[in-house]
């Protein structure tokens, strides 16, 4: 946990280190991540009312953090002594990422009146209306960009526009972090580029992967649609600020 105080010193300092591009690249490791134990997510559990929480990047001991902010229901985000948060670090084992594809085959059999089989026919039913967009497979490619083109991509931003287009902030769905009841693992948080159809390029984001402890495999974590049905995450995707910064949103440790 990160006192307040520090909390909104480190974010002053990304604010200002988002100019400079050699600052940055000491920062931030291409081949790095974000992670919370069991622990940690349990506290966000506790302490989130509301169906997303904020993030912020911060600069803390010359190292880039992730402080998270938990919201209330009306989405403002709660006033706590100290916050969580996660030192971006290179990883120091392979994640075994796992993807089912579930396909229903229907068979079908033509009895005729005199019990004779006159037709026999199967039919698949594939995963299209309730396929989440953002598959495991995909992700994994969201995050491979990343690695490959974030280092262009922050000297970019912070020579066009001296940093200011570079994320202070992402707002994540809760179900990025939250775990099935019984489920023990680490929460590993890794940043992707993700392709949008209205900005027409690629924009930085959050991918949260549950690791299981016993058999450490792995899978992106998704949301529950509200028909506790079909699982989706078309919209379980951290939004970073800017450039996603919506009129309205508060972001309190921003000042």
């Amino acid at each position: 946990m990160l006192e307040k105080e520090k909390c909104i010193l480190a974010i002053e300092k990304w604010e200002k280190t988002r100019a400079h591009y050699n600052e940055i690249k000491s920062l931030v490791p291409p081949a790095a991540a974000f992670s919370f134990n069991q622990k940690e997510c349990q506290w966000l559990e506790e302490n989130n009312d509301n169906g997303k929480f904020h993030t912020y990047i911060g600069v803390n001991e010359d190292q880039l953090i992730l402080i998270v902010v938990p919201l209330d229901k009306k989405g403002t985000e709660k006033e706590l002594p100290s916050y969580l948060y996660s030192e971006l670090k290179r990883l120091n084992k392979e994640i075994v990422i796992t993807e089912t594809d579930v396909v229903t085959t229907r068979k079908k059999t033509v009895l005729s009146e005199n019990l004779e089989i006159t037709k026999y026919s199967e039919e698949k039913d594939f995963p299209t209306y309730n396929e989440p967009s953002i598959t495991e497979r995909a992700s994994v490619k969201d995050i491979e960009k990343w690695k490959n083109e974030c280092l262009d991509w922050f000297y970019y931003q912070s020579k066009k526009s001296n940093g200011k287009n570079i994320f202070r902030t992402f707002t994540v769905p809760f179900s990025d972090i939250s775990r099935e009841t019984g489920q023990d693992g680490e929460v590993v948080a890794f940043f992707g580029f993700k392709h949008s159809s209205i900005y027409q390029k690629a924009l930085p984001i959050l991918i949260f992967i549950a690791v299981e402890n016993q058999t450490k495999s792995a899978q992106i974590i998704s949301s529950q649609a509200v028909d506790e049905i079909m699982l989706t995450n078309s919209q379980d995707w951290a939004h970073p600020c800017p450039p996603l910064c919506k009129d309205g949103v508060d972001f309190g440790l921003l000042g």
